[in-house]
């Protein structure tokens, strides 16, 4: 891993200092700043998504708007080349997709930036726009192992939403990025209140 990680990690338009990336007491940080206990769960949780969410709405999620594209690192999302360690020629695959709840709303919007070529059963995994990728790369042995490297809110449309980004190895290798923003609607962004400086005068 790079020994900085890029302040804009995948979604390049954070809200101005609401993001926290690093070191992981840097990251536990973030998570703490949000008010919902069940937010600060999810976003602290290292299990699929996929499942956090089905537990959440009580039902079965599904995958809408899926589609991928081949590019150089260097014409990846920003931060994504420099998690990854790749050369800037290197190819990457980037994903991106919507999970959504039974009643079709939409839970999440997802940005995945992976490293091609792997294996034949990675690649299908990437092209099939019907079923939630972590599952599907799980089920194939692949990314057991994640590793939280960014919470913080980002824009929903016009709304603040809690995100995460997170690394996936495959061995001791990055193999993904995969950063997941989370509809306010379902999934509470609002902040603590910050701590008083200072006593009463």
């Amino acid at each position: 891993m790079p020994a900085v990680l890029p302040r804009a990690v995948v979604f390049p338009d954070l809200l101005p200092g609401d993001t926290a990336a690093g070191e992981p007491s840097e990251v536990s940080a973030g998570i703490g700043r949000f008010a919902s206990a069940a937010t600060r769960l999810l976003l602290g949780g290292d299990g699929l998504t996929t499942s956090l969410l089905e537990a959440w709405v009580g039902g079965p999620v599904a995958v809408r708007q899926a589609d991928h594209r081949y590019v150089r690192s260097a014409e990846a999302p920003p931060g994504a080349g420099e998690l990854l360690d790749a050369d800037a020629d290197e190819t990457l695959v980037v994903r991106r997709s919507v999970l959504a709840s039974p009643m079709a709303e939409e839970l999440s919007r997802n940005l995945v930036v992976a490293r091609s070529g792997l294996s034949a059963d990675v690649e299908r995994c990437f092209g099939d726009p019907s079923a939630p990728l972590g599952a599907a790369l799980r089920d194939v042995g692949i990314g057991i192992r994640r590793t939280l490297v960014a919470v913080g809110r980002q824009r929903w449309d016009e709304r603040a939403a809690a995100y995460k980004t997170y690394v996936m190895w495959h061995g001791t290798r990055p193999f993904a990025v995969l950063a997941e923003l989370y509809n306010p609607a379902v999934v509470p962004a609002d902040l603590r209140p910050a701590p008083a400086v200072g006593g009463a005068r």
